[in-house]
């Protein structure tokens, strides 16, 4: 694995001089630094939407943006604990951290969110995106989009796009943390370089001796009560030159290893990422970037000694263009190919050729976008993606808008070619592919400097829906389902005191069996809040209330959760922070048979 992703970064980077070559012709745009963050508490800017930096209160779209101050500031363990305290998100987990978990964004399947890391897809084109693998204190940055963008992004993206950024330009750190479950973690990190040439680099690692994944309900073939430890090695490289006043190019790398417990066997899962870019400017009004990236997946099994390898590589051509009367282009062309292996069975190869391009008008009061994209995949066929949305200030500080998209989700390696053994859960070559139709309404709202509302109504209708219900329990597809529900959000600050809170309300049916969807919940309630006792020490405290879901063969009981959380600074540099998470000791599960942290403390020394 090492060695291939070596050779991969080799190979990429002797892509680049190729790349340059054409962006010589270029004078300089820097996408990324194009997006600022707002230390203050201000509106930041989303660059995920629309695949160009605006501020969220005027995308037509749903976004929450979390920086690292807001990590930091909670000091939540688990990106996945961080992503369930955001609106219009449900989350299924078997175990404790590093234990199969879904994500559901609106309440589609977890396998209809796009996820990124730094601008790569990283979901295994078998068996998903394990979560585990990302550590919070690499992320600079995440951002959550909420509704289809598949017109922007091509297949997956029905319920959303989750983009994570790798931390970047930063000041020398250290961090260490210590806590329930034998909890060890150690990350540190530098930048060195300025505005032509600049290094970053983090390494982290982190172990836990853990609990028992599962409880008597689990059934007498998978429970055992022993503790299910994991282990975890993360690694982020990043390098990026200013060629000359006209170019930059960077090159971006990712790694984690990670060993995982669970109560009938273990498994070792490896992620690897290679991103080169180079981006530039035609004109004053024409700036383009060109990503060629690669990722890499690897799980080993021992419960039936599976074993799964992916690989994806991708092209992506993006230009923006600045036209007259306040128009703004967006044209793009990608390419991506797929090959997958189980054990010693290889499956063909996927690909998928791609063409995109965005209109967007802005004129007095009225803002118009539009959004097409066509898509050639070699199992899917043809498929043309579209979304429109308009917006209206309503006043200088309240936009209100309106969109409509559709969506797809192409079947993976899995559902087409996977070889069901012992003669259940096989693959089908002639699935079709998923295909939503989602219509929102929204308003967004500052309504003062330092408080911000936002509120959007959404209907969505999913056809073709895949199942493993055929012979056998072969790929099929079945199923239909109609989604729609209301998300709330308000959030303010004044001169110590900073709050949140959020509301999602959710239905859910399957159209065929005529019942809820399982393990998404009606309603969800979250709640947190930040006060500033001193310039050194900060209190915080956020809290969630869960409604009841629909699990197999059971009903999960709603749930309250509360944690809380200080910071204190040492020294101009040195900082402790403490977390409580379930403060109450709350006993409830996220999947049925299977467990969640009890009561637990966590402290964090943090040098910069």
């Amino acid at each position: 694995m090492k060695n291939k992703l070596f050779a991969t970064s080799v190979a990429a980077t002797a892509i680049t001089p190729v790349i340059l070559f054409f962006s010589f012709l270029t004078t300089q745009h820097t996408f990324a630094d194009t997006v600022k963050v707002d230390d203050d508490g201000g509106l930041q800017l989303s660059i995920t939407a629309n695949r160009r930096a605006q501020s969220i209160d005027k995308t037509l779209a749903s976004v929450t943006v979390i920086t690292r101050k807001d990590i930091e500031n909670t000091r939540t363990q688990d990106i996945v604990d961080l992503l369930r305290q955001q609106r219009g998100i449900s989350i299924a987990r078997t175990g404790g951290v590093g234990s199969q978990t879904s994500v559901f964004i609106r309440g589609t399947e977890s396998d209809h969110v796009l996820v990124l890391l730094d601008g790569v897809r990283i979901a295994s084109a078998t068996t998903g995106f394990d979560w585990s693998q990302i550590p919070l204190d690499q992320v600079e940055r995440i951002e959550i989009v909420r509704g289809p963008r598949a017109a922007l992004y091509g297949s997956d993206a029905i319920g959303g796009v989750i983009e994570i950024t790798t931390r970047k330009n930063t000041r020398p750190y250290l961090s260490m943390t210590a806590g329930k479950y034998g909890t060890r973690k150690v990350s540190a990190g530098f930048s060195d370089g300025d505005e032509k040439s600049r290094v970053s680099l983090n390494v982290s690692s982190e172990k836990s001796d853990g609990f028992s994944a599962t409880n008597p309900d689990a059934g007498q073939y998978s429970y055992d009560p022993d503790k299910d430890a994991h282990r975890k090695g993360s690694l982020s490289l990043s390098f990026s030159r200013q060629l000359t006043n006209k170019t930059k190019a960077g090159i971006e790398l990712f790694q984690s290893n990670n060993d995982i417990d669970f109560d009938i066997g273990s498994s070792d899962v490896e992620l690897a990422t290679v991103n080169t870019y180079v981006e530039s400017n035609v004109t004053d009004k024409w700036s383009h970037k060109l990503n060629v990236s690669y990722a890499k997946n690897e799980v080993l099994s021992t419960s039936i000694f599976s074993e799964f390898t992916t690989g994806r590589r991708e092209l992506n051509w993006q230009n923006n263009i600045a036209l007259a009367n306040s128009v703004s282009l967006i044209l793009g062309a990608n390419y991506r190919e797929e090959s997958g292996k189980t054990g010693s069975i290889s499956t063909e190869e996927i690909n998928n050729k791609a063409v995109y391009a965005n209109v967007n008008k802005k004129k007095g009061a009225l803002n118009l976008d539009l959004t097409v994209r066509h898509d050639k995949h070699s199992q899917a066929g043809n498929r043309t993606t579209g979304q429109v949305a308009s917006g209206y200030d309503l006043s200088t500080k309240t936009t209100a808008y309106a969109s409509y998209g559709t969506a797809f989700r192409a079947p993976n390696i899995n559902d087409l070619y996977y070889p069901g053994f012992f003669g259940s859960y096989a693959g089908n070559p002639n699935l079709k592919p998923e295909t939503s139709k989602t219509f929102e309404v929204g308003l967004k709202s500052r309504i003062t400097d330092n408080q911000y509302l936002e509120g959007s109504l959404f209907h969505t209708k999913i056809s073709n829906l895949i199942s493993n219900s055929g012979a056998n329990s072969q790929a099929i597809n079945i199923d239909k389902a109609t989604l729609k529900g209301l998300e709330l959000g308000y959030s303010g600050k004044s001169n110590k005191l900073s709050w949140g809170a959020d509301l999602t309300l959710l239905r859910t049916k399957n159209d065929v069996t005529k019942k809820r969807l399982l393990r998404r919940p009606n309603h969800k309630v979250t709640l947190n809040l930040g006060y500033d006792v001193s310039e050194k020490t900060r209190l915080g405290m956020d809290a969630s209330f869960v409604g009841s879901r629909e699990d197999f063969g059971a009903k999960l009981d709603d749930y309250s959760l509360l944690n809380l959380s200080l910071n204190q600074k040492l020294t101009k540099r040195a900082s402790l922070g403490l977390r409580l998470e379930n403060v109450t000791n709350e006993d409830y599960e996220l999947a049925y048979g299977y467990n969640t942290p009890k009561r637990g403390a966590y402290l964090t020394f943090s040098y910069k």
